[in-house]
């Protein structure tokens, strides 16, 4: 029963670390967002481009956050800590 405690107790550390970085990325996507509306009064210039990029990148590191959690949540259901506390 301890090894199926110790299981959702670090599933739900990673599932709460993920979520800060989520809302964290959030923000910062969401400040990018509002500067590239307002950019984008002035037309098409090279600030707007490096914003659409950077909001891009920003979305691009909230996936790999997610990825990354699914990952960690497949690996504590599989038991493979407990596989290699053996060796």
């Amino acid at each position: 029963m301890r090894n199926d405690t110790d299981r959702k107790r670090k599933g739900i550390a990673a599932a709460v670390a993920a979520l800060m970085m989520v809302a964290l990325f959030g923000l910062l996507l969401a400040s990018v967002v509002t500067a590239l509306g307002e950019t984008m009064v002035f037309g098409v210039h090279l600030a707007t481009i490096f914003l659409v990029v950077y909001a891009l990148v920003v979305l691009a590191m909230i996936l790999g956050v997610v990825a990354a959690l699914r990952q960690r949540l497949r690996e504590l259901k599989g038991g493979e800590e407990e596989d290699a506390k053996k060796y």
